[in-house]
């Protein structure tokens, strides 16, 4: 079956992830945090923000300002989206694909609602997808095979029409399962060679 649609992750294929732990770990050197403390925390409620179920302000006041601190709210947030970056190789790569008009473009990710509604701002994510298939959004997130159903249903397209690409190997399995094509992305510089593999035409 040929592939009229692809599907892409955010973090670790278009851009840096949103607020993975290196990200974590740099905020506590930043702002002199006890990073296991802060990382036991984020693991007990992460699943929820990036669910949707709780908000950015919740997220922080469970996590970090459970305790007076010597910053605001606002100077850590500046340092979370801070820690957001482009991969220009991807980006080239989707300019041309928008631009050749063979395929739908839509995104399935796990991110925060406020991160993912900051990122697809800053770099202009609504410029190349049709559709963003958020956990924040949807209420589930990789590796649930449910938000590949959704996304699937949505889209009104066959497992066999789909290219899906991630960095993360349970995410890739999850989609595999579902009888989505695959990409495992272990570096995004070789996003157009691994595209080529599936005769996807820039």
């Amino acid at each position: 079956m040929e592939i009229s649609t692809i599907l892409f992750d955010v973090g670790g294929v278009c851009l840096t992830n949103g607020w993975d732990n290196i990200s974590r770990e740099k905020s506590t050197v930043e702002f002199s945090l006890d990073y296991e403390e802060i990382e036991k925390k984020h693991t007990r409620v992460f699943k929820q923000f990036e669910k949707g179920k709780i908000s950015l302000d919740e997220y922080l006041s469970k996590v970090v300002f459970f305790r007076k601190r010597n910053f605001t709210r606002e100077d850590f947030i500046k340092f979370m989206c801070s820690q957001s970056r482009a991969f220009d190789s991807t980006l080239m790569i989707l300019e041309k694909l928008v631009a050749n008009k063979k395929y739908r473009l839509a995104t399935i990710n796990n991110e925060s609602r406020e991160l993912n509604a900051y990122r697809i701002e800053t770099f202009k994510l609504n410029k190349y997808f049709e559709c963003f298939f958020s956990s924040c959004y949807l209420g589930v997130r990789k590796p649930e095979w449910a938000i590949f159903s959704i996304a699937l249903n949505v889209l009104h397209k066959n497992a066999g029409e789909c290219l899906y690409i991630d960095d993360r190997e349970e995410n890739f399995n999850s989609a595999k399962k579902t009888g989505i094509n695959s990409i495992l992305l272990a570096e995004p510089g070789k996003l157009e060679q691994r595209l080529n593999e599936y005769n996807i035409k820039l």
